[in-house]
């Protein structure tokens, strides 16, 4: 998830508290049905961008995807 979220595979000296900018979470606006929209992340800011679910269940769903989908597919070198 951290990685999803903030592009560096950990958190920094301090934890989550130290974090730069701090994690967001901002609604993503769709122009169509929301359950069908995956997650989006802004890494340079810690943006979480999440659409307006209709359930717990299928937020969790989706962002079990995108983090898992992901991996490996965003590094800085």
């Amino acid at each position: 998830f951290l990685q999803f979220v903030t592009g560096a595979p950990r958190l920094p000296l301090g934890g989550l508290a130290s974090l730069s900018p701090m994690l967001t979470i901002v609604r993503k606006h769709s122009n169509h049905h929301p359950d069908t929209d995956l997650p989006s992340v802004m890494t340079c800011v810690n943006y979480l961008k999440l659409p307006p679910y209709s359930s717990k269940e299928i937020m969790k769903e989706k962002l079990l995807y995108v983090i898992t989908e992901g991996q490996g597919s965003f590094h800085l070198s």
